[in-house]
C-alpha cells in the first residue's frame, strides 16, 4: 500500500513529523508569525512548504543550540587557560621578586667587601709610608732601635724602661 502524501498538516501532525513537542511547534508558529493556509473548523492547517520552512527553522535552532554549547565549552576552556596563565604570572612575579632581593643582598655584600678592601689598602699604605715627627721632618727608622725594642722584655716595653 503506497503512502499518500498530505497537502495540509495540523500542528499535531507537524510535531509528530518533526519529532518535537506540540508546544514547540505552537511557540515557533507564534514567534515567527506563521499563519495557517487553511482552517478546517477549529483546526489550523499548514501547507507542505510551511512544513519545510518550520523544519528549517527547527534545524537552525538546533544548530544554534549546538553552537551555543560549543561556545560555552570553548569559553570554559579559555577561562581555565586564562586562570592558569594568571597563576603562572603570579609565580613568575614571586620568582622575580626573590631574585631582586638576592641581587640587592649581593650588591650590599659587594659594597661591604669593597669598603673592607679600601680600608685594608689604606692601612697598608700607612704602614709603608715613612713616619714624620712633630716638626714635620721625615723620620727614618733605625733598624738598631727596632731590634733593641724587640729584644726588650714585655714588661720593659710596657712600662718604658
Amino acid at each position: 500500500m503506497v503512502k499518500k502524501e498530505k497537502l495540509y498538516y495540523s500542528q499535531t501532525e507537524i510535531a509528530n513529523e518533526l519529532k518535537v513537542s506540540q508546544a514547540t511547534i505552537s511557540r515557533l508558529l507564534r514567534f515567527k508569525d506563521i499563519q495557517p493556509e487553511k482552517r478546517d473548523g477549529k483546526t489550523k492547517k499548514y501547507s507542505k512548504e510551511q512544513l519545510k520552512h518550520i523544519s528549517f527553522l527547527l534545524s537552525d535552532k538546533k544548530e544554534k543550540a549546538t553552537e551555543s554549547t560549543l561556545n560555552d565549552k570553548l569559553f570554559k576552556e579559555l577561562k581555565k587557560e586564562i586562570e592558569s596563565l594568571e597563576q603562572d604570572k603570579k609565580d613568575y612575579q614571586k620568582q622575580i621578586d626573590q631574585l631582586q632581593e638576592q641581587l640587592k643582598m649581593a650588591q650590599i655584600n659587594l659594597n661591604q667587601s669593597q669598603q673592607l678592601q679600601l680600608e685594608q689598602s689604606k692601612k697598608i699604605k700607612e704602614l709603608e709610608a715613612p713616619k714624620e715627627d712633630q716638626n714635620g721632618d721625615v723620620k727614618e727608622e733605625n733598624s738598631n732601635e727596632t731590634k733593641s725594642q724587640q729584644k726588650k722584655s714585655f714588661w720593659s716595653r710596657v712600662f718604658g724602661n
